[in-house]
């Protein structure tokens, strides 16, 4: 078995939307102790809590579009997809990165056993894009 039929492009699609929405439920369940990892526990205002489950809401539709991007697309376009797909994280990583590191975001590193899932999802996608360049050239 070779690493071209281990990284199969419609089943990471699938399983990145499923984790992606399972992460924005997780969010949108715990919108305060992810507010109290970014701002520090001593520096949580009362609507922070908020914008952590508003954040969590708005990545939602990014799990359901790859989802039906897994489902409904076949072949060269499914890998296209696939190796356009990192490129979500990359402009998150890199957007909030800038933003928030401004504003003092970010002051506690949550645990490890908190950012299993988020880092799950992050090298699964990661994944899907060698998987789409690996599948480039199928019919």
């Amino acid at each position: 078995m070779d690493a071209k039929e281990i990284l199969n492009p419609q089943r990471l699609m699938i399983a990145v939307g499923v984790l992606v929405i399972v992460l924005s439920f997780w969010g949108i369940m715990n919108g305060d102790k992810w507010a109290e990892y970014g701002w520090g526990k001593e520096n949580v205002l009362a609507h922070d809590e908020d914008y952590e489950k508003m954040w969590a809401l708005h990545m939602m539709p990014l799990g359901v579009m790859a989802i039906g991007t897994g489902i409904f697309v076949k072949g060269r376009a499914l890998a296209q997809m696939s190796m356009l797909a990192p490129s979500v994280i990359v402009i998150i990583a890199v957007g909030m990165g800038i933003l928030t590191g401004e504003s003092g975001y970010s002051s506690e590193t949550p645990p490890l056993n908190v950012m299993a899932l988020p880092l799950l999802t992050i090298a699964l996608t990661l994944a899907l894009g060698v998987a789409g360049y690996l599948h480039r050239d199928d019919e």
